[in-house]
């Protein structure tokens, strides 16, 4: 064997051990069994939940995102707080308009966002602002204004957090994707994520690693 081959065999090595590692000493990171499913607990009785919504210049999409939460399907009470973040768009007059249209102006209220404060940052900020707004509920849904919700979203959520009794339930959205360079852009970042926190062992009440998706 020559001295350039043993670096190389060791790299090799080295990296075939790596992914054996990953690939099952991970918990699995590159499953994607962990969901929501359909269905849900029956509860004798459904806590409130306040939804907020930082939005900035998001009037162009309200039109569709919106209404899958003021629509929601849910047994409890639940009240929307839209947080209009200093917004260029008439993002606060959007929403008032939608809800109206709904005949669901009552289960609305828009925030007028301030600039933040030092120590702030923005969408942080945003959501400070909806939690000082709305009143104390049991429950508080943080959710971008982007995601369009299934009409049973808020009623799963609520039911797997009472059921397991877990103080926050997060969950990525399905994403979204125009061309095959978003769709192999995506998944990099998805399965990336999931190497450093694999689904299964954040879902794990017995681990130490926590993670919560952002949105």
């Amino acid at each position: 064997m020559d001295l350039l081959s043993a670096p190389i065999l060791l790299l090799t090595g080295l990296s075939l051990a790596a992914w054996i590692y990953l690939a099952w000493g991970r918990s699995g990171f590159w499953r994607t069994g962990q969901r929501l499913g359909t269905g849900g607990p029956a509860l004798e009785r459904w806590p409130a939940v306040a939804v907020l919504v930082p939005a900035r210049n998001e009037g162009d999409l309200l039109g569709r995102t919106l209404p899958s939460l003021l629509r929601q399907e849910y047994p409890g009470s639940f009240h929307v707080g839209l947080i209009d973040d200093r917004s260029a768009d008439h993002t606060g007059a959007v929403a008032r308009k939608l809800a109206a249209g709904l005949d669901l102006a009552a289960r609305l209220t828009v925030v007028a966002g301030r600039e933040p404060p030092s120590g702030w940052t923005g969408k942080l900020w945003a959501l400070e602002q909806g939690l000082r707004a709305v009143p104390a509920t049991p429950y508080v849904l943080f959710t971008d204004a982007d995601i369009v919700h299934p009409p049973d979203s808020l009623r799963q959520l609520v039911g797997m957090a009472e059921a397991r009794r877990l103080d926050l339930a997060s969950l990525m959205v399905t994403l979204r994707a125009a061309g095959r360079g978003e769709r192999l852009g995506l998944a990099a970042f998805v399965y990336f994520f999931a190497k450093l926190y694999p689904f299964r062992r954040v879902s794990d009440p017995g681990r130490r690693t926590a993670a919560a998706a952002g949105g």
